[in-house]
């Protein structure tokens, strides 16, 4: 059975609504989700600073981390 214009329009709204309501949740996660780089960033500084040690590891800077694993393996 074919809908109607109207039911087709109220269809549309409700998914519209939804999408909002999700893409809302998602920014809320990626909020918090920023937050916390910049807090164990900033605890790792701590961390470095306060016990004298290296604990990130230093790349060349053509080097990624996958490219180091694999020269590593033989």
């Amino acid at each position: 059975m074919k809908k109607t214009p109207e039911q087709r329009i109220m269809e549309l709204e409700a998914e519209v609504k939804l999408l909002e309501k999700q893409k809302a949740f998602l920014e809320r996660q990626a909020y918090i989700a920023d937050k916390k780089v910049i807090f164990f960033d900033m605890m790792i500084n701590l961390a470095e600073k306060e016990y004298d040690i290296d604990i990130r590891k230093n790349l060349s800077p053509g080097q990624s981390p996958a490219s180091a694993v694999k020269r590593k393996k033989p």
